[in-house]
């Protein structure tokens, strides 16, 4: 498409008596292609996924594995990030793991299932089971894990999910610094009721360095930035992983 359109416009030129300048044309031409590739990957970037936003049927995303194990996958774009906040970790002192990064439809389902029935066998119904769950468990379909944008975070000495992990050193590290690599965190302390989803220090989520220093800085969740600052049509466009140029 691109030749065509460059000999389009060097013909034109010709009948309209001027001299084309193909390297002009070529450097503008990849100008804008390169607007709009930013433009498409920072609303893929910012796809908001929750309960009342599930995944679009036939959602693909682009994973690529992990630096640290070949059984964790990652968006690309994610990953590369993460391991470039990982290093400087590092070099910091502090050494942080991956728990969790991509689950498909179905691990999330198992994942769902096995909540379910723990809470049941404490004595609560279906309905109380579920409605407990799903504050840290999403169902299917509802998971940002799915994207391959979030990432579940640990110290290598505490790998257990619960609210402690606020208290560590490499927690505190990623809060000051998640930003600089395009990193949130995803499930603030006080923002429950917007989220709906409890308090998870050790979940962060990928949406490009632009959006997460506004996000980081000013305390919001990704739903406020989503509806408050780029509006909704914009914001939450879904996108598979093919190609949006």
């Amino acid at each position: 498409m691109k030749i065509e359109i460059l000999l389009a416009a060097a013909f034109l030129a010709v009948l309209l008596g001027g001299k084309p300048d193909l390297p002009d044309l070529l450097e503008k031409w990849e100008s804008v292609d390169s607007q709009v590739e930013e433009l498409g990957e920072r609303k893929r970037f910012l796809l908001l996924v929750n309960r009342t936003h599930p995944l679009p049927e036939g959602f693909v995303p682009r994973l690529a594995k992990s630096f640290q194990g070949n059984s964790i996958l990652l968006d690309r774009a994610a990953g590369q990030a993460l391991e470039r906040m990982l290093k400087a970790a590092e070099e910091d002192g502090y050494e942080i793991l991956i728990s969790s990064g991509y689950r498909d439809r179905s691990y999330q389902e198992g994942l769902l299932k096995e909540d379910l029935a723990y809470e049941k066998s404490r004595g609560k119904s279906q309905k109380e089971a579920y409605a407990s769950v799903i504050r840290e468990t999403m169902p299917p379909g509802c998971s940002e894990h799915e994207t391959g944008m979030a990432v579940d975070l640990v110290p290598y000495y505490n790998q257990i999910l619960d609210e402690r992990q606020a208290e560590t050193p490499e927690n505190q590290w990623l809060l000051s610094h998640c930003a600089e690599y395009g990193f949130i965190l995803r499930y603030p302390k006080g923002k429950e009721a917007i989220t709906m989803v409890d308090y998870e220090p050790w979940h962060f989520r990928y949406v490009g360095v632009l959006a997460a220093s506004e996000i980081m800085e000013e305390g919001l969740t990704l739903e406020e930035y989503v509806y408050d600052r780029i509006g909704q049509n914009e914001a939450s466009v879904q996108t598979n992983g093919g190609d949006e140029t």
